[in-house]
Protein backbone atom coordinates (compact mmCIF):
# COMPACT_ATOMS: atom_id res chain seq x y z
CA UNK A 1 0.00 0.00 0.00
CA UNK A 2 1.25 3.67 -0.84
CA UNK A 3 0.02 6.84 -0.46
CA UNK A 4 -0.55 9.51 -3.29
CA UNK A 5 -0.60 12.83 -1.27
CA UNK A 6 1.18 12.49 1.77
CA UNK A 7 1.89 16.42 1.87
CA UNK A 8 -1.90 15.85 3.06
CA UNK A 9 -0.45 14.61 6.79
CA UNK A 10 -1.16 17.85 7.80
CA UNK A 11 -4.91 17.55 7.73
CA UNK A 12 -3.85 15.22 11.15
CA UNK A 13 -4.06 17.71 13.39
CA UNK A 14 -7.80 18.33 13.37
CA UNK A 15 -8.83 15.25 14.74
CA UNK A 16 -6.47 15.99 17.34
CA UNK A 17 -8.20 19.65 18.13
CA UNK A 18 -11.99 18.08 17.55
CA UNK A 19 -10.53 15.36 20.44
CA UNK A 20 -9.38 18.23 23.09
CA UNK A 21 -12.40 20.80 22.29
CA UNK A 22 -14.79 17.82 22.58
CA UNK A 23 -12.96 16.72 25.96
CA UNK A 24 -13.07 20.08 27.02
CA UNK A 25 -16.73 20.52 26.06
CA UNK A 26 -17.70 17.50 28.17
CA UNK A 27 -16.11 19.05 30.97
CA UNK A 28 -17.80 21.96 30.95
CA UNK A 29 -20.85 20.46 30.32
CA UNK A 30 -20.67 17.94 33.26
CA UNK A 31 -19.85 20.58 35.53
CA UNK A 32 -23.11 22.50 34.60
CA UNK A 33 -25.50 19.42 34.67
CA UNK A 34 -23.79 18.79 38.11
CA UNK A 35 -24.73 22.24 39.07
CA UNK A 36 -28.35 22.03 37.72
CA UNK A 37 -28.38 18.34 39.39
CA UNK A 38 -28.92 17.03 36.33
CA UNK A 39 -27.08 13.52 35.01
CA UNK A 40 -25.81 12.77 31.60
CA UNK A 41 -25.47 9.78 29.61
CA UNK A 42 -21.63 9.45 30.00
CA UNK A 43 -21.96 6.14 27.49
CA UNK A 44 -23.62 8.23 24.97
CA UNK A 45 -22.12 10.81 25.00
CA UNK A 46 -18.38 8.51 25.06
CA UNK A 47 -19.80 7.02 21.79
CA UNK A 48 -20.66 10.56 19.99
CA UNK A 49 -16.95 11.71 20.94
CA UNK A 50 -15.40 8.56 19.33
CA UNK A 51 -17.84 8.41 16.42
CA UNK A 52 -16.93 11.88 15.50
CA UNK A 53 -13.11 12.20 16.37
CA UNK A 54 -12.41 8.49 14.63
CA UNK A 55 -14.98 9.52 11.62
CA UNK A 56 -12.45 12.47 11.00
CA UNK A 57 -9.41 9.89 10.84
CA UNK A 58 -10.82 8.24 8.60
CA UNK A 59 -11.44 11.29 6.49
CA UNK A 60 -8.04 12.35 6.74
CA UNK A 61 -6.84 8.91 6.01
CA UNK A 62 -8.74 9.34 2.56
CA UNK A 63 -7.44 12.63 1.74
CA UNK A 64 -3.98 10.72 2.06
CA UNK A 65 -4.77 8.98 -1.39
CA UNK A 66 -4.29 5.27 -0.46
CA UNK A 67 -3.46 3.05 -3.79
CA UNK A 68 -1.80 0.25 -4.97
CA UNK A 69 0.22 -0.54 -8.27
CA UNK A 70 -1.31 -3.05 -10.25
CA UNK A 71 0.95 -2.67 -13.25
CA UNK A 72 4.27 -1.02 -14.76
CA UNK A 73 3.31 0.28 -18.73
CA UNK A 74 5.68 1.63 -20.73
CA UNK A 75 4.15 4.26 -23.08
CA UNK A 76 6.10 5.93 -25.97
CA UNK A 77 6.38 9.72 -25.86
CA UNK A 78 6.25 12.30 -28.80
CA UNK A 79 7.88 15.30 -28.18
CA UNK A 80 10.48 18.14 -29.05
CA UNK A 81 13.82 18.67 -26.91
CA UNK A 82 13.62 22.70 -26.24
CA UNK A 83 16.35 24.67 -24.78
CA UNK A 84 15.33 27.89 -23.69
CA UNK A 85 18.40 30.13 -23.71
CA UNK A 86 18.22 33.02 -21.23
CA UNK A 87 20.31 36.64 -21.38
CA UNK A 88 21.34 37.33 -18.29
CA UNK A 89 23.79 39.98 -19.23
CA UNK A 90 23.70 43.62 -17.57
CA UNK A 91 21.76 44.97 -20.06
CA UNK A 92 19.06 42.94 -19.53
CA UNK A 93 18.37 45.09 -16.18
CA UNK A 94 17.32 47.97 -18.32
CA UNK A 95 14.21 49.10 -17.13
CA UNK A 96 12.06 50.44 -20.48
CA UNK A 97 9.91 47.42 -20.10
CA UNK A 98 8.28 46.93 -16.99
CA UNK A 99 9.80 45.95 -14.36
CA UNK A 100 12.70 45.13 -16.36
CA UNK A 101 13.66 43.22 -19.08
CA UNK A 102 15.36 39.70 -17.30
CA UNK A 103 11.96 40.13 -15.34
CA UNK A 104 9.90 40.05 -18.01
CA UNK A 105 11.62 37.63 -19.82
CA UNK A 106 11.23 35.34 -16.77
CA UNK A 107 7.16 36.10 -17.23
CA UNK A 108 7.38 35.19 -20.89
CA UNK A 109 9.21 31.78 -20.03
CA UNK A 110 6.74 30.73 -17.83
CA UNK A 111 3.53 31.50 -19.87
CA UNK A 112 5.45 29.68 -22.86
CA UNK A 113 5.92 26.57 -20.72
CA UNK A 114 2.54 26.63 -19.36
CA UNK A 115 1.57 25.52 -23.47
CA UNK A 116 3.75 22.66 -23.56
CA UNK A 117 2.04 19.13 -23.98
CA UNK A 118 4.87 16.45 -23.84
CA UNK A 119 7.65 18.30 -24.55
CA UNK A 120 10.99 18.75 -23.29
CA UNK A 121 12.49 21.90 -22.30
CA UNK A 122 16.01 23.03 -20.15
CA UNK A 123 17.53 26.48 -19.23
CA UNK A 124 20.93 27.65 -20.25
CA UNK A 125 21.40 31.41 -18.93
CA UNK A 126 24.39 33.37 -20.82
CA UNK A 127 26.60 36.86 -20.43
CA UNK A 128 30.20 36.43 -20.36
CA UNK A 129 29.79 32.50 -20.46
CA UNK A 130 26.80 30.30 -20.41
CA UNK A 131 26.20 27.04 -18.13
CA UNK A 132 23.74 24.51 -18.15
CA UNK A 133 21.23 25.41 -14.96
CA UNK A 134 18.53 23.14 -15.98
CA UNK A 135 18.72 20.02 -18.17
CA UNK A 136 16.24 18.22 -20.34
CA UNK A 137 12.75 17.62 -18.36
CA UNK A 138 9.08 16.80 -19.10
CA UNK A 139 8.55 17.81 -15.23
CA UNK A 140 7.35 21.08 -15.60
CA UNK A 141 6.51 21.75 -11.71
CA UNK A 142 10.15 22.20 -11.01
CA UNK A 143 10.53 25.01 -13.50
CA UNK A 144 9.61 27.49 -11.67
CA UNK A 145 11.71 27.55 -9.34
CA UNK A 146 14.67 27.68 -11.57
CA UNK A 147 12.86 30.78 -13.78
CA UNK A 148 12.92 32.91 -10.42
CA UNK A 149 16.53 31.74 -9.84
CA UNK A 150 17.77 33.69 -12.91
CA UNK A 151 19.78 36.65 -12.18
CA UNK A 152 22.44 38.71 -13.93
CA UNK A 153 24.41 37.96 -10.91
CA UNK A 154 24.72 34.55 -12.02
CA UNK A 155 27.42 34.72 -14.32
CA UNK A 156 30.13 37.51 -13.64
CA UNK A 157 30.60 40.22 -16.17
CA UNK A 158 27.97 42.21 -18.98
CA UNK A 159 28.95 40.41 -22.23
CA UNK A 160 26.77 37.93 -24.09
CA UNK A 161 28.58 34.65 -25.30
CA UNK A 162 25.62 33.39 -27.37
CA UNK A 163 28.13 30.80 -29.14
CA UNK A 164 28.87 28.88 -26.01
CA UNK A 165 25.28 29.09 -24.52
CA UNK A 166 24.66 27.53 -28.21
CA UNK A 167 27.48 25.03 -28.24
CA UNK A 168 25.76 23.52 -24.60
CA UNK A 169 22.36 22.67 -26.33
CA UNK A 170 23.78 21.11 -29.39
CA UNK A 171 26.32 18.80 -27.18
CA UNK A 172 22.86 17.82 -25.08
CA UNK A 173 20.82 17.51 -28.11
CA UNK A 174 23.30 15.03 -28.99
CA UNK A 175 23.67 12.98 -26.04
CA UNK A 176 19.78 12.29 -25.66
CA UNK A 177 19.49 11.47 -29.94
CA UNK A 178 17.53 14.58 -30.55
CA UNK A 179 16.41 14.54 -33.83
CA UNK A 180 14.42 17.93 -33.77
CA UNK A 181 16.77 20.47 -32.60
CA UNK A 182 14.94 23.53 -30.98
CA UNK A 183 16.38 26.35 -29.33
CA UNK A 184 14.07 29.60 -27.67
CA UNK A 185 16.58 32.58 -27.26
CA UNK A 186 15.07 35.37 -24.74
CA UNK A 187 17.65 38.46 -25.06
CA UNK A 188 17.91 42.31 -26.02
CA UNK A 189 19.92 41.46 -28.80
CA UNK A 190 23.14 42.16 -28.71
CA UNK A 191 26.06 42.42 -31.22
CA UNK A 192 25.34 40.77 -34.38
CA UNK A 193 28.06 37.35 -33.70
CA UNK A 194 28.53 35.12 -37.00
CA UNK A 195 30.29 32.44 -35.11
CA UNK A 196 27.01 31.20 -33.61
CA UNK A 197 24.76 32.15 -37.13
CA UNK A 198 27.69 29.88 -38.99
CA UNK A 199 26.64 27.25 -36.24
CA UNK A 200 23.46 27.12 -36.10
CA UNK A 201 23.61 26.34 -39.97
CA UNK A 202 25.92 23.69 -39.31
CA UNK A 203 24.52 22.19 -36.85
CA UNK A 204 20.83 22.52 -38.27
CA UNK A 205 19.31 23.97 -35.29
CA UNK A 206 15.96 25.50 -35.60
CA UNK A 207 15.91 28.92 -33.02
CA UNK A 208 13.09 31.27 -32.04
CA UNK A 209 13.47 34.05 -30.49
CA UNK A 210 12.24 36.44 -28.24
CA UNK A 211 13.63 40.42 -28.36
CA UNK A 212 13.18 41.86 -25.20
CA UNK A 213 12.83 45.71 -25.07
CA UNK A 214 12.38 48.74 -27.00
CA UNK A 215 13.86 50.52 -30.03
CA UNK A 216 14.24 54.01 -27.66
CA UNK A 217 15.92 51.92 -25.33
CA UNK A 218 17.15 53.23 -21.98
CA UNK A 219 20.19 53.27 -19.79
CA UNK A 220 21.23 50.56 -17.85
CA UNK A 221 21.09 50.64 -13.59
CA UNK A 222 24.03 49.44 -11.65
CA UNK A 223 23.43 46.98 -8.18
CA UNK A 224 25.37 46.40 -5.38
CA UNK A 225 23.88 44.00 -3.26
CA UNK A 226 20.34 44.12 -4.85
CA UNK A 227 19.96 47.67 -4.07
CA UNK A 228 20.15 50.30 -6.83
CA UNK A 229 23.64 52.45 -6.72
CA UNK A 230 23.46 54.33 -10.01
CA UNK A 231 23.73 53.22 -13.66
CA UNK A 232 26.93 51.71 -15.72
CA UNK A 233 28.96 54.48 -17.26
CA UNK A 234 31.42 54.58 -20.07
CA UNK A 235 34.78 55.60 -20.16
CA UNK A 236 33.72 59.18 -20.89
CA UNK A 237 31.57 59.15 -17.86
CA UNK A 238 28.30 59.44 -19.65
CA UNK A 239 25.27 56.50 -18.77
CA UNK A 240 25.61 53.93 -21.27
CA UNK A 241 21.58 53.37 -23.17
CA UNK A 242 21.07 49.85 -23.99
CA UNK A 243 18.24 49.33 -26.83
CA UNK A 244 16.88 46.29 -28.48
CA UNK A 245 18.85 45.37 -31.27
CA UNK A 246 16.71 42.74 -33.11
CA UNK A 247 18.18 42.56 -36.58
CA UNK A 248 20.56 40.33 -35.15
CA UNK A 249 17.66 37.97 -33.74
CA UNK A 250 15.66 38.28 -36.45
CA UNK A 251 18.47 36.95 -38.42
CA UNK A 252 19.30 34.13 -36.74
CA UNK A 253 15.18 33.24 -36.73
CA UNK A 254 15.01 33.44 -40.84
CA UNK A 255 18.19 30.96 -41.48
CA UNK A 256 17.60 28.38 -39.31
CA UNK A 257 13.79 28.43 -40.11
CA UNK A 258 12.46 29.35 -36.68
CA UNK A 259 10.61 32.76 -35.45
CA UNK A 260 11.25 36.09 -34.11
CA UNK A 261 8.82 37.56 -31.33
CA UNK A 262 8.74 40.77 -30.02
CA UNK A 263 8.14 42.15 -26.23
CA UNK A 264 7.72 45.01 -24.17
CA UNK A 265 5.11 47.14 -22.48
CA UNK A 266 2.65 47.78 -25.41
CA UNK A 267 3.00 43.99 -26.97
CA UNK A 268 3.46 40.84 -26.21
CA UNK A 269 4.01 38.02 -29.95
CA UNK A 270 4.82 35.41 -27.76
CA UNK A 271 1.43 34.13 -27.89
CA UNK A 272 1.68 32.47 -31.05
CA UNK A 273 4.74 30.59 -29.62
CA UNK A 274 3.11 27.16 -28.57
CA UNK A 275 0.97 27.17 -32.20
CA UNK A 276 4.03 27.63 -34.11
CA UNK A 277 5.94 24.82 -32.83
CA UNK A 278 2.69 22.85 -32.63
CA UNK A 279 2.85 22.35 -36.40
CA UNK A 280 6.38 21.36 -36.08
CA UNK A 281 7.12 17.28 -36.69
CA UNK A 282 7.36 15.36 -33.29
CA UNK A 283 10.67 12.97 -34.49
CA UNK A 284 12.23 13.09 -30.31
CA UNK A 285 10.54 9.52 -29.23
CA UNK A 286 11.13 8.38 -26.12
CA UNK A 287 10.21 5.51 -23.89
CA UNK A 288 8.63 6.47 -20.13
CA UNK A 289 7.54 4.01 -17.73
CA UNK A 290 3.36 4.77 -16.29
CA UNK A 291 2.77 3.45 -12.83
CA UNK A 292 -0.84 2.55 -12.96
CA UNK A 293 -2.52 2.53 -9.31
CA UNK A 294 -5.80 1.04 -7.95
CA UNK A 295 -7.28 4.27 -5.82
CA UNK A 296 -8.69 2.91 -1.88
CA UNK A 297 -9.89 6.37 -0.96
CA UNK A 298 -13.44 5.73 -1.32
CA UNK A 299 -13.56 3.29 1.44
CA UNK A 300 -12.04 5.30 4.41
CA UNK A 301 -14.20 8.10 3.44
CA UNK A 302 -17.79 6.18 2.94
CA UNK A 303 -16.57 4.63 6.60
CA UNK A 304 -15.45 8.19 8.18
CA UNK A 305 -18.19 10.59 6.70
CA UNK A 306 -20.94 7.52 8.37
CA UNK A 307 -18.94 7.83 11.89
CA UNK A 308 -19.46 11.47 11.56
CA UNK A 309 -22.77 11.44 10.38
CA UNK A 310 -23.50 8.86 13.45
CA UNK A 311 -21.79 10.72 15.82
CA UNK A 312 -24.16 13.81 14.91
CA UNK A 313 -27.43 12.17 15.21
CA UNK A 314 -26.41 10.19 18.80
CA UNK A 315 -27.83 12.52 21.85
CA UNK A 316 -27.24 12.34 25.11
CA UNK A 317 -29.35 11.99 27.80
CA UNK A 318 -30.09 14.06 30.71
CA UNK A 319 -31.78 13.09 34.05
CA UNK A 320 -32.89 14.67 37.21
CA UNK A 321 -31.19 13.56 40.24
CA UNK A 322 -34.36 13.47 42.01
Amino acid sequence: MEFGSLNNLVFFIFPVLLLFIYVFGVKKRTRILKYLQLNDNSVRTILKGVFLVLGTIFVCFALLSPQKQIENEEIEVKGMNIYAIIDTSRSMMTEDVYPNRLEMAKKVLGNIIKSLKGDRIGFIPFSDSAYMQMPLTDDYSITKNYINALDTNLISGGGTQLYQALELAERSFKENGSKNKTVLILSDGGDFDEKSLDFIKKNHITVYAVGIGTNSGSIIPEYKNGKKIGFIKDQSGSAVVSNLNSKFLQQLTSESGGKYYEVNNLKDTTNSFSNDIAQLERNNNRIENVKNYKKYYQIPLFIGILLILLGYLLKGGIKDEK
